[in-house]
This record gives C-alpha cells, structure tokens and sequence, in this order.
C-alpha cells in the first residue's frame, strides 16, 4: 500500500477521535407544535446569535453542547428564545401566531382546541402552561418570576379565546367534534375499568 494512503488513512482517523468528543456532546432536540403537537419542519435555529441550521422533516436539530442562548422561529409561529437550561427538556414547543390561528383551525377532520391540548400534554407540561394550579394553592414566587412561563401561560390565554370564537361556526365540524369527544370519554371510562381491575386482581394475589 502506498505510504501516502496510509499517512492520510493516519490523519482521518485522529481527525474522526478529536472530533468524536463533540459529536457525542452534540444535543437532538425536536421542536413540535404547542397546539397540536406535531413536529414542525424548516424552523431556523440560532445559538447565540449564528445560524446553525433549520429543522428536517421529523421536527429536529442538533445543537452544541456548549452555548446560552437558543432562538427559534418559523413562518406561523411566534418566535422562541430559551436559554440552554430550557431547551435540555429535548423538545421545544412553539406557539402558533394569533394570525395562523385565524386562518387553519382544522388538520384532517379533527378542530383542534385547548381542552385537546391540555389532554395530551404531560403533567410537568400541563404546569408549566398555566393548566394546572399550584400544589397547595398560594403564591409560587419562583414561577411569579420566570419570564418565559408567564409568557406561555400568555399564549395558551389568546389561543383559548380564538378557540372560543372559531368553535361552533361549522355545525358538522361542531357535531363531529362532539362525537370525537363522546368517544373519548367513553374509552377513557374503559381504560379505567381495566385498570381498577387489574389493580383488585394484583391485590387479591
């Protein structure tokens, strides 16, 4: 084999171990739809002020291990702007704007609503969005201060009251909806039959 081949073959493979430490380090996250949880595509991502690229088709990005702040945005959404500690979560959510909201209120034949967002959010993600109160009541001061929480509970407040309005113009949509929604309540009772039942059979054992 020619000495050069393997002199070249020698400086890939130092260049592939010095860069390996930074791949690992690099950080997937994916970025979805606040509303009706879907992965969003083309969302430019800037760490710190330089462009490192947009989101593919699945709705995720590689970011840096090492960098402060992170803004997202995409054409129908507000813009985003976390630092690294939020986006450490692995899945960023970005509201849709109040514009884009007026004008797609259906995917396929399911209106998407508040309450269908509160359903399918995650408990610390139902908290974080103002759904769910403090534990304990009161004041939580260290939520009173956190400027992107406040900010979210501000948007899911807009997207609640465009909902108010969009929903009943369509009397099929509003029937389907109300159909969708009987289903949902009776396998929701279904499940939790199962469940009390294998909970009375594991007790019994």
């Amino acid at each position: 084999m020619p000495k050069y081949i393997i002199k070249l073959a020698k400086q890939f493979l130092l260049l592939l171990l010095f860069a390996l430490p930074f791949i690992a380090k690099a950080q997937k996250i994916l970025v979805c739809d606040a509303v009706s949880r879907f992965p969003v595509r083309d969302v430019e991502v800037r760490v710190d002020g330089k462009l490192i690229g947009k989101t593919i088709y699945l709705g995720t990005i590689s970011l840096p291990d090492s960098f402060k702040m992170a803004h997202f945005s995409a054409k129908g959404y507000l813009p985003e702007k976390l630092k690294r500690a939020e986006v450490l979560c692995d899945t960023v959510f970005l509201f849709p704007s109040k514009h884009s909201l007026n004008e797609v209120v259906v995917i396929g034949r399911y209106r998407i609503n508040a309450d269908s967002l509160s359903r399918s959010m995650p408990k610390r993600d139902m908290k974080d969005y103002g759904y769910l109160p403090n534990i304990g009541g009161g004041f939580d001061f260290a939520t009173m201060f956190d400027k992107r929480l406040n900010r979210d509970r501000e948007h899911t407040r807009q997207n609640r009251e465009i909902f108010k309005k969009l929903d009943g113009k369509d009397a099929i949509e509003r029937a389907y909806t109300e159909e969708m929604e009987k289903k949902r309540v009776l396998e929701a009772a279904i499940e939790r039959r199962k469940a009390n039942k294998k909970e009375t059979s594991n007790a019994a054992h």
